[in-house]
């Protein structure tokens, strides 16, 4: 018996109205909360827990204390005037968040059916239609909610709405199953290509996302889709060094040339480090982040691997 969508749920702890980075025209993008993986440099730290979270922001806190008095847990605490949370004791209940008049505490993290989240897109059908535009699955790994995906973007392709799927390939045969028919674009990482390096930087090897990037490569070749595109953060002292980039390069010239439209080489920035502090993580890659060497280098590899149709992005000079 097929489960009623309204059954179907994915934990979401953002939707972004009118993006341009990811895909072609307006997209709307859903952030689902959730990875296998742990990399040092994530963007969106609040996505790789699938737990609802919260974060304080600290310029926002009045000290008056009402979190603390309203959490049943005990897990909040204040020092040297700045909420503290412990994690191990937040079980994501949100009193916290409900009881703090400056809404220094955000929630991270709500939990919404197929047919909420489609039924948010329509409002941006207008949008996405004038622009070729559609919707973009990221996270975390939105590969974690495999019904969730898989429905949602069945009932795009039958309402016109282009779907674009940004994954990292650590996840089961039975996602891309579920998942990959109702795709029109596929945006696959491709971060590390050595076992002990990956494990190092990202928290998991290399095995499993070689063998999703065969998946959906005998899926397309058998049915002429969806579009693949790679993308590679360049992140310094981690996925930057020659041998890594042109491994990289190799594999796709190799194997996959005539396959995908596209290699996105996303060079590193730090506007993200406000969110280690906001969630009382430490952000582990200190000063590092491209500067305009680092972007001349790369478009020197760019311009030697013509063939390759690179892209680069992300360069954010302060």
């Amino acid at each position: 018996m097929q489960v009623a969508n309204k059954e179907i749920k994915g934990r979401i702890f953002k939707i972004e109205s009118l993006n341009t980075h990811n895909g072609p025209g307006y997209r709307t993008v859903v952030y689902l909360k959730g990875c296998p993986l742990n990399c040092l440099w994530c963007h969106n730290p609040e996505g790789i827990s699938s737990k609802k979270e919260i974060w304080v922001i600290h310029s926002k806190c009045i000290d008056c204390t009402s979190c603390i008095l309203a959490c049943p847990n005990s897990a909040l605490s204040q020092k040297d005037g700045k909420i503290e949370v412990d994690r191990n004791k937040c079980e994501g209940c949100y009193r916290c968040a409900d009881a703090c008049p400056s809404k220094a505490i955000e929630k991270i993290g709500e939990d919404y059916s197929v047919d909420e989240v489609f039924n948010r897109l329509l409002k941006d059908k207008p949008f996405i239609d004038a622009s070729g535009g559609g919707v973009t699955v990221t996270g975390g790994e939105p590969g974690t909610y495999p019904e969730f995906v898989g429905r949602l973007f069945e009932k795009c392709r039958e309402a016109g709405i282009h779907t674009a799927f940004d994954t990292s390939g650590q996840i089961s045969d039975m996602a891309l199953e579920k998942i990959i028919p109702f795709t029109d674009l596929v945006f696959f990482d491709l971060k590390i290509l050595e076992e002990e390096p990956a494990i190092k930087w990202t928290g998991r090897g290399i095995s499993k996302i070689l063998k999703s990037l065969h998946w959906i490569i005998a899926y397309k070749s058998k049915n002429d889709g969806p579009e693949l595109q790679f993308r590679t953060p360049i992140i310094p002292g981690a996925t930057d060094g020659a041998e890594n980039l042109n491994s990289i390069a190799k594999l796709i010239s190799d194997k996959y040339k005539a396959l995908f439209t596209e290699w996105e080489m996303n060079l590193f920035n730090d506007i993200c480090e406000d969110k280690y502090e906001r969630l009382n993580k430490t952000w582990s890659l200190g000063q590092a982040k491209s500067d305009l060497a680092d972007y001349k280098r790369i478009e020197k590899f760019r311009d030697d691997n013509a063939g390759l149709k690179i892209k680069i992005s992300g360069f954010v000079q302060k």
